[in-house]
């Protein structure tokens, strides 16, 4: 009887777990996105141009870094050094400037890389650096065409960056083009 009755269980063990993986074998699930594209100044990694001709939004939102912008320069000079921003000023009240500025507008804190990387025929010896601060006006990271910064923002939270060209050992056929990258994570 004892045997019977391990082997009745066994069986019905056996049948159930075959019909329970059986059960499902593919399924699809549609939902809705909404995903709004908008100027860099109100997307969730919100950029904002500072007081500066070189630094400016497009009429589509989009920050640009561009030395042609000024009234009747079509760049800069060789062997020369240039700061877009004001390092010693008060950014959070306005007395300070910046090249432009990142707001984190997710309601989470995020770590962010900054990054810069060149894409014409530069000088050795010529740089591009932003320096990245705080509300504070505190320096919380520095990134160049040679290293990476990171830094992180809370959810609202705004950092200020300064930028600075040394255009050492350039000539009139080096340019300093390149492309600024700001991942968050």
């Amino acid at each position: 009887m004892q045997r019977k009755a391990v082997l009745v269980i066994g069986t019905v063990l056996v049948a159930s777990v075959a019909m329970g993986s059986a059960a499902f074998t593919s399924g699809s699930v549609d939902r809705t996105a909404t995903v709004d594209v908008v100027g860099d100044d109100q997307a969730f990694t919100g950029l904002q141009a500072g007081d500066s001709v070189v630094v400016q939004q497009s009429d589509g939102g989009q920050l640009s870094i561009d030395f042609s912008q000024a009234a009747n320069a079509d760049g800069i000079n060789g062997d020369a050094n240039y700061t877009i921003g004001d390092k010693t000023g008060d950014f959070e009240n306005e007395t300070g400037s910046y090249a432009f500025n990142i707001t984190n507008n997710d309601g989470s804190a995020h770590d962010y890389t900054l990054s810069y990387a060149f894409t014409g025929s530069q000088s050795s010896s010529s740089s591009v650096t932003f320096t990245v601060y705080d509300s504070t006006d505190t320096q919380i990271a520095s990134a160049s065409d040679s290293n990476d910064g990171s830094f992180s923002l809370a959810a609202g939270e705004t950092a200020y960056v300064v930028m600075e060209v040394d255009s050492t050992g350039a000539t009139e056929s080096n340019d300093l083009d390149g492309d600024v990258t700001i991942t968050a994570t």
